[in-house]
Protein backbone atom coordinates (compact mmCIF):
# COMPACT_ATOMS: atom_id res chain seq x y z
CA UNK A 1 0.00 0.00 0.00
CA UNK A 2 1.80 3.39 -0.99
CA UNK A 3 0.68 6.13 1.62
CA UNK A 4 1.96 8.71 -0.46
CA UNK A 5 5.13 10.39 -2.12
CA UNK A 6 7.64 11.93 0.15
CA UNK A 7 8.40 15.09 -0.84
CA UNK A 8 12.01 16.42 -1.90
CA UNK A 9 13.78 19.02 0.23
CA UNK A 10 14.85 20.86 -2.66
CA UNK A 11 10.74 21.07 -4.13
CA UNK A 12 10.03 22.37 -0.83
CA UNK A 13 12.43 25.13 -1.07
CA UNK A 14 11.39 26.09 -4.02
CA UNK A 15 7.75 26.15 -3.41
CA UNK A 16 8.48 28.55 -0.23
CA UNK A 17 10.75 30.82 -1.93
CA UNK A 18 8.00 31.08 -5.03
CA UNK A 19 5.44 31.69 -2.27
CA UNK A 20 7.42 34.57 -0.94
CA UNK A 21 8.16 35.98 -3.84
CA UNK A 22 4.48 35.88 -4.96
CA UNK A 23 3.50 37.41 -1.82
CA UNK A 24 5.91 40.68 -2.19
CA UNK A 25 4.25 40.62 -5.55
CA UNK A 26 0.70 40.92 -4.84
CA UNK A 27 1.07 42.60 -1.52
CA UNK A 28 1.18 46.02 -2.31
CA UNK A 29 -1.74 45.54 -5.05
CA UNK A 30 -3.75 44.06 -2.00
CA UNK A 31 -2.66 46.73 0.53
CA UNK A 32 -3.96 49.65 -2.28
CA UNK A 33 -7.21 47.64 -2.58
CA UNK A 34 -7.93 47.69 1.56
CA UNK A 35 -6.78 51.10 1.97
CA UNK A 36 -9.64 52.52 -0.86
CA UNK A 37 -12.04 50.38 1.44
CA UNK A 38 -11.01 52.41 4.43
CA UNK A 39 -12.15 55.61 5.97
CA UNK A 40 -9.64 58.44 6.32
CA UNK A 41 -8.93 57.98 10.18
CA UNK A 42 -8.42 54.80 10.40
CA UNK A 43 -5.55 54.66 6.96
CA UNK A 44 -3.79 56.94 9.67
CA UNK A 45 -4.21 55.27 12.84
CA UNK A 46 -4.15 51.89 11.82
CA UNK A 47 -2.66 51.81 7.96
CA UNK A 48 -2.60 48.36 8.23
CA UNK A 49 -5.53 46.55 9.77
CA UNK A 50 -8.76 46.62 8.64
CA UNK A 51 -11.35 47.89 10.80
CA UNK A 52 -14.34 49.02 8.80
CA UNK A 53 -15.22 48.71 5.21
CA UNK A 54 -16.09 51.95 3.22
CA UNK A 55 -17.43 51.76 -0.36
CA UNK A 56 -17.93 55.36 -0.40
CA UNK A 57 -14.73 56.34 -1.29
CA UNK A 58 -15.22 54.66 -5.18
CA UNK A 59 -18.57 56.59 -5.05
CA UNK A 60 -16.50 59.78 -4.23
CA UNK A 61 -13.99 59.38 -7.19
CA UNK A 62 -16.12 58.32 -9.67
CA UNK A 63 -18.39 61.22 -8.96
CA UNK A 64 -16.30 63.92 -7.58
CA UNK A 65 -12.66 63.07 -9.43
CA UNK A 66 -14.62 63.00 -12.65
CA UNK A 67 -13.58 59.11 -12.79
CA UNK A 68 -16.22 58.10 -15.43
CA UNK A 69 -15.15 60.49 -17.50
CA UNK A 70 -11.35 59.60 -17.81
CA UNK A 71 -12.49 56.09 -17.62
CA UNK A 72 -14.47 55.88 -20.79
CA UNK A 73 -11.66 58.42 -22.41
CA UNK A 74 -8.89 55.76 -21.85
CA UNK A 75 -11.13 52.47 -22.96
CA UNK A 76 -12.11 54.48 -26.24
CA UNK A 77 -8.48 55.09 -26.97
CA UNK A 78 -7.23 51.69 -26.00
CA UNK A 79 -9.96 49.84 -27.50
CA UNK A 80 -9.48 51.45 -31.03
CA UNK A 81 -5.55 51.29 -30.64
CA UNK A 82 -5.40 47.53 -30.08
CA UNK A 83 -7.64 46.48 -32.97
CA UNK A 84 -5.56 49.16 -35.20
CA UNK A 85 -2.06 47.50 -34.15
CA UNK A 86 -3.11 43.77 -34.49
CA UNK A 87 -5.00 44.58 -37.92
CA UNK A 88 -1.39 45.69 -39.16
CA UNK A 89 0.79 43.71 -37.13
CA UNK A 90 -1.13 40.36 -38.58
CA UNK A 91 -0.79 41.87 -42.12
CA UNK A 92 2.91 42.49 -41.82
CA UNK A 93 3.62 39.39 -39.79
CA UNK A 94 1.81 37.35 -42.60
CA UNK A 95 3.47 38.97 -45.56
CA UNK A 96 6.86 39.38 -43.87
CA UNK A 97 6.88 35.78 -42.27
CA UNK A 98 4.99 33.45 -45.29
CA UNK A 99 4.64 35.97 -48.60
CA UNK A 100 8.16 37.26 -48.34
CA UNK A 101 8.44 39.60 -51.11
CA UNK A 102 11.33 40.81 -52.45
CA UNK A 103 13.36 42.45 -49.80
CA UNK A 104 11.48 41.41 -47.25
CA UNK A 105 14.57 40.64 -44.91
CA UNK A 106 15.87 44.37 -45.44
CA UNK A 107 12.31 45.24 -43.93
CA UNK A 108 12.69 43.09 -40.98
CA UNK A 109 15.93 44.13 -40.14
CA UNK A 110 14.93 48.26 -40.21
CA UNK A 111 12.23 46.70 -38.26
CA UNK A 112 14.71 45.31 -35.71
CA UNK A 113 16.65 48.51 -35.92
CA UNK A 114 13.79 50.61 -35.12
CA UNK A 115 13.60 48.99 -31.76
CA UNK A 116 16.65 51.12 -30.64
CA UNK A 117 14.58 54.40 -31.00
CA UNK A 118 13.26 56.10 -27.47
CA UNK A 119 10.60 58.03 -27.63
CA UNK A 120 12.21 61.06 -26.23
CA UNK A 121 14.03 60.95 -30.04
CA UNK A 122 10.81 61.51 -32.40
CA UNK A 123 8.40 63.19 -29.52
CA UNK A 124 9.39 66.70 -31.16
CA UNK A 125 9.02 65.63 -35.02
CA UNK A 126 5.75 63.56 -34.20
CA UNK A 127 4.42 66.73 -32.16
CA UNK A 128 5.13 69.30 -34.83
CA UNK A 129 3.85 66.57 -37.76
CA UNK A 130 0.22 66.49 -35.58
CA UNK A 131 -0.07 70.14 -35.27
CA UNK A 132 0.69 70.62 -38.69
CA UNK A 133 -2.34 68.23 -39.64
CA UNK A 134 -4.73 69.50 -36.79
CA UNK A 135 -4.58 66.54 -34.49
CA UNK A 136 -3.79 67.84 -31.04
CA UNK A 137 -6.48 68.27 -29.40
CA UNK A 138 -8.70 65.29 -29.96
CA UNK A 139 -8.10 61.62 -29.56
CA UNK A 140 -6.62 60.97 -33.11
CA UNK A 141 -3.29 62.13 -32.16
CA UNK A 142 -3.10 59.80 -28.99
CA UNK A 143 -4.16 57.04 -31.24
CA UNK A 144 -2.01 57.25 -34.12
CA UNK A 145 0.84 57.90 -31.84
CA UNK A 146 0.14 54.47 -29.81
CA UNK A 147 -0.68 52.86 -32.75
CA UNK A 148 2.86 53.29 -34.18
CA UNK A 149 4.47 52.94 -30.91
CA UNK A 150 2.90 49.51 -30.42
CA UNK A 151 3.39 47.88 -33.81
CA UNK A 152 7.62 47.22 -33.69
CA UNK A 153 7.23 44.58 -30.83
CA UNK A 154 4.37 43.05 -32.21
CA UNK A 155 5.33 42.70 -35.64
CA UNK A 156 8.70 41.15 -34.52
CA UNK A 157 6.61 38.49 -32.18
CA UNK A 158 4.18 37.70 -34.54
CA UNK A 159 6.43 37.33 -37.55
CA UNK A 160 8.66 34.72 -35.88
CA UNK A 161 5.21 33.09 -34.38
CA UNK A 162 4.49 33.09 -38.32
CA UNK A 163 7.19 31.32 -39.54
CA UNK A 164 7.34 28.49 -37.67
CA UNK A 165 3.70 27.54 -38.95
CA UNK A 166 3.37 24.09 -40.90
CA UNK A 167 3.37 25.31 -44.89
CA UNK A 168 1.79 22.10 -45.45
CA UNK A 169 -1.68 23.68 -44.04
CA UNK A 170 -1.64 26.42 -46.92
CA UNK A 171 -0.56 24.08 -49.33
CA UNK A 172 -3.25 21.93 -48.58
CA UNK A 173 -5.92 25.19 -48.77
CA UNK A 174 -4.30 26.58 -51.85
CA UNK A 175 -5.49 23.06 -53.41
CA UNK A 176 -8.74 23.54 -51.88
CA UNK A 177 -9.01 27.20 -53.85
CA UNK A 178 -8.39 29.30 -51.07
CA UNK A 179 -7.36 32.59 -51.73
CA UNK A 180 -4.46 34.76 -49.61
CA UNK A 181 -7.30 36.02 -47.43
CA UNK A 182 -9.45 33.04 -46.83
CA UNK A 183 -5.65 30.98 -45.59
CA UNK A 184 -4.69 34.46 -43.33
CA UNK A 185 -8.41 34.34 -41.64
CA UNK A 186 -9.29 30.77 -41.61
CA UNK A 187 -5.75 28.84 -41.06
CA UNK A 188 -3.12 31.05 -40.11
CA UNK A 189 -4.49 33.49 -37.42
CA UNK A 190 -6.66 31.20 -35.13
CA UNK A 191 -3.02 29.23 -35.19
CA UNK A 192 -1.57 32.58 -33.81
CA UNK A 193 -3.95 32.85 -30.92
CA UNK A 194 -1.62 32.68 -28.11
CA UNK A 195 1.06 35.24 -29.46
CA UNK A 196 -1.63 37.76 -30.20
CA UNK A 197 -2.61 37.47 -26.58
CA UNK A 198 0.65 37.91 -25.86
CA UNK A 199 0.79 41.56 -27.72
CA UNK A 200 -2.50 42.61 -26.45
CA UNK A 201 -1.50 41.94 -22.74
CA UNK A 202 1.97 43.68 -23.17
CA UNK A 203 0.80 46.74 -25.86
CA UNK A 204 -2.76 47.29 -23.33
CA UNK A 205 -0.63 47.87 -20.32
CA UNK A 206 1.51 50.35 -22.24
CA UNK A 207 -1.19 52.00 -23.44
CA UNK A 208 -3.85 51.74 -21.11
CA UNK A 209 -0.48 53.66 -18.38
CA UNK A 210 0.90 55.85 -20.75
CA UNK A 211 1.58 59.61 -19.87
CA UNK A 212 4.25 61.10 -21.63
CA UNK A 213 2.62 62.08 -24.87
CA UNK A 214 -0.58 62.55 -23.04
CA UNK A 215 0.49 65.11 -21.00
CA UNK A 216 1.88 66.68 -24.00
CA UNK A 217 -0.94 66.54 -26.65
CA UNK A 218 -4.33 66.74 -24.74
CA UNK A 219 -3.19 67.80 -21.32
CA UNK A 220 -4.92 71.22 -22.13
CA UNK A 221 -8.39 69.44 -22.53
CA UNK A 222 -9.77 68.41 -19.25
CA UNK A 223 -12.44 66.39 -21.24
CA UNK A 224 -10.32 64.66 -23.51
CA UNK A 225 -7.61 63.51 -20.38
CA UNK A 226 -6.99 59.57 -19.66
CA UNK A 227 -7.05 58.15 -17.23
CA UNK A 228 -3.66 58.25 -15.39
CA UNK A 229 -3.34 61.77 -16.71
CA UNK A 230 -6.63 62.48 -15.45
CA UNK A 231 -5.07 61.09 -12.05
CA UNK A 232 -2.40 63.60 -11.25
CA UNK A 233 -5.50 66.35 -11.52
CA UNK A 234 -7.22 63.78 -9.37
CA UNK A 235 -4.45 62.73 -6.89
CA UNK A 236 -4.05 67.17 -5.99
CA UNK A 237 -7.40 67.19 -5.45
CA UNK A 238 -7.56 64.49 -2.77
CA UNK A 239 -4.25 64.41 -1.59
CA UNK A 240 -4.83 64.22 1.59
CA UNK A 241 -7.52 61.73 1.29
CA UNK A 242 -5.84 58.48 0.87
CA UNK A 243 -8.65 56.53 0.76
CA UNK A 244 -10.44 58.24 -2.44
CA UNK A 245 -7.06 58.66 -3.58
CA UNK A 246 -6.53 54.73 -3.66
CA UNK A 247 -9.61 54.24 -4.88
CA UNK A 248 -8.80 56.44 -7.99
CA UNK A 249 -5.83 53.61 -8.56
CA UNK A 250 -7.44 50.74 -7.94
CA UNK A 251 -9.81 51.68 -10.87
CA UNK A 252 -6.71 52.50 -12.59
CA UNK A 253 -5.38 48.91 -12.28
CA UNK A 254 -8.25 46.76 -12.49
CA UNK A 255 -8.75 46.63 -16.59
CA UNK A 256 -4.66 45.58 -16.42
CA UNK A 257 -5.07 42.79 -14.02
CA UNK A 258 -8.93 41.65 -15.68
CA UNK A 259 -6.68 41.54 -18.96
CA UNK A 260 -3.94 40.01 -18.00
CA UNK A 261 -6.13 37.28 -16.39
CA UNK A 262 -8.66 36.62 -19.06
CA UNK A 263 -5.29 36.26 -21.59
CA UNK A 264 -3.27 34.73 -19.20
CA UNK A 265 -4.00 31.02 -20.53
CA UNK A 266 -2.84 32.12 -24.21
CA UNK A 267 -0.11 34.00 -22.82
CA UNK A 268 1.59 30.90 -20.40
CA UNK A 269 0.74 28.64 -23.92
CA UNK A 270 2.63 31.04 -25.79
CA UNK A 271 5.89 30.58 -23.91
CA UNK A 272 5.49 26.77 -23.45
CA UNK A 273 5.39 26.77 -27.22
CA UNK A 274 8.80 28.85 -27.57
CA UNK A 275 10.20 26.72 -24.64
CA UNK A 276 9.03 23.53 -26.66
CA UNK A 277 10.87 24.79 -29.93
CA UNK A 278 14.20 26.22 -28.47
Amino acid sequence: MIIGKRLKPGKIIMTLVLFIFGFLVLYPLLFMVVTSLKRNIDILTNPFGITSVHFKNYIVAWETGRIATYLWNSVKVTSITLGCQLVVISLAAYAIGKLKPWGYQIIFSLILMMMFVTTEMVTVPNYTTMRDLGMIGNHSSLIVWYTAAGLVMGTYVLTNFVRGLPKELDEAALIDGAGMFQILLKIDLPLVVPAMATIVIFNFNGIWSEFYWALITVNRFEHLKTLPLGLINFSSQFSSNYGVLTAGLCILTAPVVVVFLFFSKYFIANIAAGAVKG
